[in-house]
This record gives structure tokens, sequence and C-alpha cells, in this order.
């Protein structure tokens, strides 16, 4: 291909959009999206009364190592740290509010179109997505270096933006006498001289390498895998911020949509699809904050407090982080259940108890095809049996075989 046929091939791209499909089940992508928002804003109040307990013993100076007391030379940091985690605490609860399951009561043939999302709904969500990541991202690397010249850099840079186009009144109400005198400081170093002078310093100025920088510091580090999806989610994230043509094309020009439905009412291809995406989005930063942020706040934390004085503060953050990978894991998965050889097939309605909490009642016709919980997405599989056992042994102890008929439970001594 020479630049006109990729040329031609381009055009063709931006000018005719493919019909809608919808590859998801709705339900299932609704039930999980509330369960993972729900426990988002979870894990937001967790770190939330943490950061309230631990500004409170930063105000007692018994509870800072030297470095970090009034005589110090990192005496500010117990006042900008809990600032810079309240700071990420109002951009979770703005992404909280955006990714909360779609509100379907009272959604009918007639008015279903108020389902359909477009250009509104995946600019605010994703944009909103990318100041998540990239701000916790650099909130997380100040967190981990505790340094002078490179918090300067970070704050001073946007403060110089902020002023070129802030209002009088927003200027006097934000800009004290000494952080207009560290701006005009600033400002009298050369613009090549920013990331490196005697106050200033900003050895990683990319996205990327922040993320890799963080990852080479926690400890355990969080799986590679996990470094090369923030990179990616934050290069997705930055068409839809910065209006890419393939963004404003794909959530801006109508296509032919067909309404579909479920047991709860009619939906559109454009919801679900725009379900699927918000589900995507709200795993990865959840993830993000059990595997990046909450680790990097309890290096802080520790770095700056005594041992005995961090401790409880640390082993809360390290509970909270192992509860969220928990409960992550009951989404999506593959169960297996013993049945009795010769039941499947017969009229009896077979219910299948799933790992969340939910039962799964596999109703005659008995479709293969359906064998799945709507409430998680996890995969039902069956394994059938021949004879008249009533349990199987595994590992996890005794498994009744669903169809047997036993006398009673095992007790204690028979396992």
């Amino acid at each position: 291909m020479n630049e006109h046929d990729v040329l031609h091939h381009i055009a063709s791209n931006l000018s005719e959009r493919n019909s809608s499909a919808a590859l998801s089940n709705y339900e299932v992508l609704s039930n999980n999206i509330k369960y993972v928002n729900e426990l988002l804003k979870f894990a937001i109040h967790s770190i939330g009364g943490i950061h309230g307990a631990v500004t409170h013993a930063m105000d007692d100076p018994s509870n800072l190592n030297n470095d970090f007391k009034n005589a110090g030379p990192l005496a500010p940091f117990p006042r900008i740290v809990p600032r810079v985690i309240a700071n990420g605490l109002v951009i979770l609860e703005k992404f909280a509010q955006q990714t909360e399951p779609d509100e379907r009561s009272g959604v009918t043939i007639d008015n279903v179109s108020r389902l359909q999302k477009g250009f509104m709904d995946y600019s605010s969500l994703v944009t909103t997505t990318r100041q998540v990541v990239d701000s916790l991202t650099s909130d997380s690397y100040q967190l981990v270096l505790l340094d002078p010249r490179s918090f300067n850099y970070h704050v001073l840079v946007s403060l110089n933006s902020f002023d070129k186009y802030v209002t009088p009144s927003i200027r006097q109400a934000l800009f004290n006498k000494d952080i207009s005198e560290a701006l005009a400081e600033f400002r009298r170093i050369p613009f090549n001289k920013w990331a490196n002078s005697s106050v200033t310093q900003c050895s990683h100025s990319s996205f990327a390498d922040k993320v890799d920088f963080l990852f080479s510091r926690l400890n355990p580090p969080p799986e590679l895998g996990f470094a090369d999806q923030l990179k990616d989610l934050f290069k997705f994230s930055s068409e839809f911020t910065h209006i890419g043509y393939v963004s404003t094309f794909f959530s801006s020009s109508p296509g032919t949509e067909v309404v579909f439905g479920d047991d709860i009412g009619p939906y559109l291809p454009s919801t679900e699809n725009f379900s699927e995406l918000k589900y995507q989005l709200l795993q990865t930063i959840t993830r993000f904050i059990a595997r990046v942020y909450a680790p990097c706040i309890s290096h802080a934390i520790q770095t700056m407090m005594p041992q005995a004085s961090a401790k409880g503060f640390s082993d809360s953050l390290a509970s909270l982080t192992n509860d969220i990978e928990a409960r992550l894991k009951t989404r999506n998965n593959q169960y297996y259940f013993f049945i009795k050889k010769g039941l499947i097939g017969t009229d009896a309605n077979i219910e299948l108890p799933c790992m969340c909490g939910a039962t799964k009642k596999w109703t005659v016709p008995q479709d293969k095809g359906d064998l799945f919980c709507r409430n998680c997405g996890s995969h039902l599989n069956l394994l059938e049996v021949e004879g008249d056992g009533g349990y199987i042994i595994t590992s996890g102890g005794p498994v009744k075989i669903i169809g047997s008929v036993v006398r009673r439970n095992l007790t204690n001594n028979e396992r």
C-alpha cells in the first residue's frame, strides 16, 4: 500500500460506521458495575477514614521521624501529604459518581432512547478516567519520593499554568504572599532548566516513566502486565480527552440501533457498549487503588512515622488492598459442579449456588448456553458423575453431588 491507499482506507473508516452490536449480557454488566462501584466507594470511604486518623496523628511531633519534625529538613510534608491524599479522594469520588449502574426503572419501548449513549457520555466518563489515573499516579509518585525539589516542580508547574488565565478574584483567594514569592522564584528559572534547577527537579516526566518507577519501588511490585494495562488505559483515555478523530467519530456518529430486551426491560446496543467500557474502567481503577495507590500511601506513612506509630495505618491499608483483590475475584469466574448422571435432560429444575451468593435456577428446558450466573457473570460448568454416591471428596472438603440422595450431612469426624 502507498500513502494514497492508506488515506482511502482511513476515509472509508471515518465515513462509514458499522451498525451497533451488543456482544455482552447487559444484565450481568449492570450487576457487576453495581458491585464494583460499591466496592470502589467502600475503598474511598476506608481511605478517607485512614486519612483523617493520619492527619490527626501527624499533628503530634512524637508520631513523626526526626526529618519530618518542625526542625527537620522535610517538616512541610506532614502538612502536604494529607492534602495530596485529600486531592486523590475528591477525584475518586467524581469517578465513582460517573460509574454508577444505569437507572432502568420506568424504561419502556417508548422512552428507551433515554438509555442511548453518545459523545457527551463517553467524553465525560473517559475524561474523568484520564484525570483519575493521571492524577493518582502523579500523587503516588510524590508519596513515594517525598522529595522537596520534585514536589516543588510538580506544584509550581501547575501553579504557573493556572495563573496564566485565572480570574483576579480566584487568584486573590488562592495565592498568598509565600506562594507568590515561590512562583516568582520559579519564573526566574529558564524554561530548559525547570526540570533540574536548585529548587526543582523532574526525573520522570512521562506517565509511563512514573508507572515504571512506582513498580520498581513497591514491595512486592504489582504484576508487570498491570503496568502495561495502566499505560494502555492512559493512551486510550488520552484519545478521548484530546478529542481524537476515532473517538469522536465512534461516539458522535449515530449508528443503526435495534431495541434489545431482558427480564428487566428494553435497552439499546449503545447502552450495553457503554456499560461494557464502564465496567472495564471500573475494574482497572479499583485494582489500581489496591495495587498502587494504597501501597504508596502506606509507603509515605511508614517513611514519615516511627514503626510503632505507622503500623496500625499500614496494616489497615494492607487489609483494604487484600479485601479489594479478594472481592474483585468473585466476578466472571469458572465454577464447577458435580451432578448425578442422567439428571440433565429430565424435567427437574437444577439449583446451582454460585460463590457470589446468588443461586442459578437452571430450569426446563435446560439450555447449556444459559449456564452462567446473571449476578456476577461466572460460567457454571457441570461434571456428570455415575453411581449412587452422595459426595465427592476434594482438597477443599466433601462436595455434594447435585441430584444425589443423601440421608444426612457429613459430621466433622466423617470429613
